[in-house]
């Protein structure tokens, strides 16, 4: 019975060291919901470069627009959920499924990072 227990053991053991190999083992598509030149957009190109360095793989930075976003949104949303495609957006996605724009909001989603945050300086 010991025998047949280290046996299992040792199966689990390999199939969960290849499931959990090293992230990322591949360049990283980020999807900017708005166009080039935007305050998504100059976030994201800002801090790549560092994200690049650390997880030593490229992003690739692609601007998606459309739709007030649900077009890039849904784009990602039907990719798989392997953390190879990410949205890089902001909080108009929580308002498609109330305007009609979509089916797909931030709930269908899992949320890796609040990045930055916008404030509006009262006048």
């Amino acid at each position: 019975m010991k025998h047949i227990i280290n046996k299992i053991t040792l199966c689990l053991f390999i199939f969960s060291s290849a499931a959990f190999s090293a992230y990322p083992d591949k360049n990283i598509q980020g999807i900017i919901q708005w166009g080039a030149g935007g305050s998504a957009d100059s976030v994201m190109r800002s801090i790549s470069p560092y994200v690049e360095e650390a997880l030593g793989e490229d992003i690739i930075l692609t601007n998606k627009t459309g739709g007030v976003g649900a077009i890039a949104v849904k784009y990602v949303n039907s990719r798989k959920g392997d953390g190879y495609t990410l949205l890089m957006g902001a909080e108009n996605p929580q308002m498609y499924k109330v305007l009609g724009l979509s089916n797909i909001d931030y709930s269908d989603m899992v949320p890796i990072s609040l990045i930055a945050r916008g404030t509006r300086a009262n006048a």
